[in-house]
């Protein structure tokens, strides 16, 4: 059979996939962070609306994750802390003032347990995961305004003093654990020290405001740079955490559309000759296994050059791809395979299909391709574009192989074309003549 070299241009030609690639919402976002990445100033900034919800969405999954993997570790620590500032107040507490100020302890200790244990629930329920903002947030406050006030409600001067590290301690926390958006941690923490403030003053409660001012206020300030470098360093490190991530799904993308198209005919969304070739080997390989029928049919399109000489290159590019559409229908079983050969050649390879099947399914092709009424004023088989088929059936054994089934079919089309074209013919041809007439 004579085959056609396959390098016209397609008439409806799918864009190269790098180009592709380059037109998808991925590649604008990934242009964004490169962009975001190489500005320093604009790090400082907020991301635009989606790109700041994936990313807060990805600080506040981390925090809990941490919290989850290390919640024995934080109670052993907790423990730790009460066991060392127990025996700090019991030795440095006067007699008299010893139930007083260990009345205090408890009343730290166990509230921080508490707050402490309010968010260890919280953290490990996946329902209240969307609400982690606002329960850090509220247990930050509490727990800040608590531990300041308290500090200063101790009767022992340096007992307030230990305790103001304390304070500061549990700043840091705040400001580098919470994983809260960074003004929302300022708002706390210096709305819980005006809080505790108050509340110190109205209940008359021993403070040293200079001290007071100098704990608190430096421990917003400290708290917040190190909460801006932190943030700073997240946001950074997400966004090429995403632009990775970014990178791999178009890497992944591009090989998917690279395989796809050496196994695509570009004109005709067929398979190519190379894919058939790999499908035909595997399907022959299990109808010999299993000893079933395998049927090909090959199809040519009547008299294809004398329409390029009339009509031009492009208007037979559009026969081709017409044809490729019509034929694509007829593999209707997802074993079925309709390819482009080459040129103006097709083939339909049907396993587990009989030589009455495989007939029955070429009269539809020829119908439908005659359905489409395409003017050829230079054919001689008629007024419209026609194909010449021919098919052929086998049960692979050791008496024949792949290229017999091919050479077979390629013999059916040769005899449709010396009896006139637009006709099937079955090859070997049967000796019950009558089936193979059209």
């Amino acid at each position: 059979m004579q085959t056609m070299s396959d390098s016209s241009a397609p008439a409806t030609s799918h864009p190269h996939p790098v180009a592709s690639l380059s037109q998808e919402p991925l590649s604008h976002e990934r242009t964004l962070i490169m962009g975001w990445l190489s500005d320093h100033s604009r790090r400082r900034e907020r991301f635009p609306y989606e790109l700041e919800q994936t990313y807060r969405a990805f600080i506040i999954q981390r925090a809990i994750m941490v919290m989850q993997a290390n919640k024995w570790a934080t109670f052993l620590f907790y423990l730790f802390i009460g066991l060392l500032t127990y025996q700090q107040v019991h030795y440095v507490s006067t007699p008299s003032s010893l139930p007083h100020d260990m009345s205090i302890w408890w009343t730290i200790y166990l509230g921080g347990a508490f707050i402490f244990g309010f968010i260890g629930f919280c953290v490990m329920r996946e329902p209240l995961h969307p609400h982690y903002s606002v329960y850090i947030g509220v247990s930050s406050f509490f727990g800040l305004s608590g531990i300041t006030i308290a500090a200063s409600a101790f009767n022992s001067a340096y007992i307030n003093q230990q305790a103001s590290y304390l304070v500061i301690f549990i700043y840091m926390l705040v400001y580098s654990l919470g994983s809260l958006r960074l003004m929302t941690a300022l708002i706390i923490g210096v709305f819980s020290a005006f809080t505790s403030l108050a509340v110190i003053i109205t209940y008359g409660l021993t403070v040293d405001f200079g001290q007071f001012a100098q704990y608190t206020g430096l421990s917003n300030v400290i708290g917040f740079v190190i909460a801006y470098m932190l943030e700073q360093r997240d946001r950074r490190g997400y966004l090429q955490a995403r632009l990775i991530e970014i990178e791999k799904q178009q890497l992944n993308k591009l090989s998917q559309e690279m395989a796809r198209i050496s196994h695509e005919d570009a004109l005709t969304t067929l398979a190519n000759r190379r894919h058939f070739n790999e499908v035909l080997t595997r399907e022959w390989a299990l109808a010999e296994r299993e000893q079933t029928t395998l049927s090909l049919i090959f199809i040519d399109v009547d008299h294809f050059k004398p329409y390029n000489d009339t009509y031009g290159h492009l208007e037979g590019d559009k026969v081709l791809n017409r044809v490729g559409k019509t034929l694509k229908k007829m593999a209707k079983r997802p074993a079925d395979l309709a390819a482009r050969y080459g040129g103006e050649e097709f083939v339909l390879l049907l396993p587990h299909t009989d030589s009455d099947g495989a007939y029955i399914l070429a009269k539809e092709v020829q119908q439908a391709i005659d359905a489409l009424a395409i003017p050829h004023k230079s054919s001689k088989a008629g007024k419209y574009v026609s194909v010449s088929i021919g098919l052929s059936t086998l049960i692979p054994n050791d008496n024949n192989s792949i290229t017999t089934l091919i050479d077979y079919a390629d013999e059916g089309v040769y005899a449709a074309k010396k009896a006139g074209r637009h006709r099937i013919r079955i090859w070997p041809k049967p000796e019950a003549v009558a089936k193979g007439e059209s």
